[in-house]
Protein backbone atom coordinates (compact mmCIF):
# COMPACT_ATOMS: atom_id res chain seq x y z
CA UNK A 1 0.00 0.00 0.00
CA UNK A 2 1.71 2.83 -0.78
CA UNK A 3 1.47 6.00 1.54
CA UNK A 4 -0.91 8.39 0.15
CA UNK A 5 -3.74 5.18 0.01
CA UNK A 6 -3.21 5.22 3.89
CA UNK A 7 -5.61 6.57 6.44
CA UNK A 8 -4.43 6.54 9.82
CA UNK A 9 -6.24 5.53 12.96
CA UNK A 10 -6.47 8.90 14.34
CA UNK A 11 -8.45 10.36 10.80
CA UNK A 12 -10.25 7.25 10.78
CA UNK A 13 -12.11 7.68 14.31
CA UNK A 14 -12.25 11.40 13.08
CA UNK A 15 -14.22 10.53 10.32
CA UNK A 16 -16.47 8.42 12.63
CA UNK A 17 -16.54 10.73 15.04
CA UNK A 18 -17.93 13.57 12.59
CA UNK A 19 -20.49 11.24 11.48
CA UNK A 20 -21.77 10.20 14.40
CA UNK A 21 -21.21 6.49 13.85
CA UNK A 22 -24.00 7.19 11.28
CA UNK A 23 -22.76 5.88 7.41
CA UNK A 24 -23.12 9.28 5.97
CA UNK A 25 -24.80 8.17 2.74
CA UNK A 26 -28.54 6.82 4.32
CA UNK A 27 -27.70 8.24 7.61
CA UNK A 28 -28.15 4.57 9.45
CA UNK A 29 -26.35 4.33 13.02
CA UNK A 30 -23.51 1.80 13.03
CA UNK A 31 -25.10 0.64 16.29
CA UNK A 32 -28.41 -1.02 13.84
CA UNK A 33 -25.63 -2.78 11.62
CA UNK A 34 -24.82 -6.32 12.43
CA UNK A 35 -21.63 -5.38 10.35
CA UNK A 36 -18.88 -2.47 11.29
CA UNK A 37 -18.83 0.48 8.83
CA UNK A 38 -15.32 1.46 7.13
CA UNK A 39 -13.86 4.67 6.14
CA UNK A 40 -14.61 5.38 2.43
CA UNK A 41 -13.25 8.06 -0.18
CA UNK A 42 -15.74 10.20 -1.51
CA UNK A 43 -13.96 10.73 -4.86
CA UNK A 44 -11.54 7.63 -5.53
CA UNK A 45 -8.25 7.61 -5.57
CA UNK A 46 -8.40 6.04 -9.10
CA UNK A 47 -10.10 9.11 -10.37
CA UNK A 48 -7.99 11.32 -8.40
CA UNK A 49 -9.14 11.75 -4.72
CA UNK A 50 -7.26 11.67 -1.89
CA UNK A 51 -7.00 10.43 1.76
CA UNK A 52 -7.37 13.72 3.25
CA UNK A 53 -10.44 13.80 5.64
CA UNK A 54 -12.32 16.17 3.44
CA UNK A 55 -12.65 13.26 0.97
CA UNK A 56 -13.47 10.87 3.42
CA UNK A 57 -16.53 9.75 4.32
CA UNK A 58 -18.29 6.86 7.37
CA UNK A 59 -20.21 4.03 5.10
CA UNK A 60 -21.32 0.55 6.10
CA UNK A 61 -19.24 -2.35 3.60
CA UNK A 62 -22.41 -3.69 1.64
CA UNK A 63 -23.02 0.20 0.11
CA UNK A 64 -19.34 0.72 0.02
CA UNK A 65 -18.99 -2.20 -2.17
CA UNK A 66 -22.26 -1.61 -4.72
CA UNK A 67 -21.28 1.95 -4.74
CA UNK A 68 -18.04 1.22 -6.30
CA UNK A 69 -15.77 4.37 -7.16
CA UNK A 70 -18.87 5.99 -8.41
CA UNK A 71 -19.42 9.58 -7.08
CA UNK A 72 -23.26 10.02 -8.97
CA UNK A 73 -25.90 8.47 -10.42
CA UNK A 74 -29.36 9.30 -12.29
CA UNK A 75 -32.46 10.40 -10.28
CA UNK A 76 -34.39 8.53 -12.99
CA UNK A 77 -37.51 10.86 -11.84
CA UNK A 78 -35.85 13.89 -12.81
CA UNK A 79 -33.06 12.48 -14.84
CA UNK A 80 -30.56 14.61 -13.80
CA UNK A 81 -27.43 13.31 -12.25
CA UNK A 82 -27.24 13.35 -8.58
CA UNK A 83 -24.13 13.37 -6.64
CA UNK A 84 -23.63 10.63 -4.16
CA UNK A 85 -22.31 12.71 -1.18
Amino acid sequence: MSSSNYVPLTVRKLVALRAGYSYEYCLLPEADSFIGYEVDHIISLKHGGSSNEANLTYSCPDCNRNKGSDIASIDWETMQITRFF
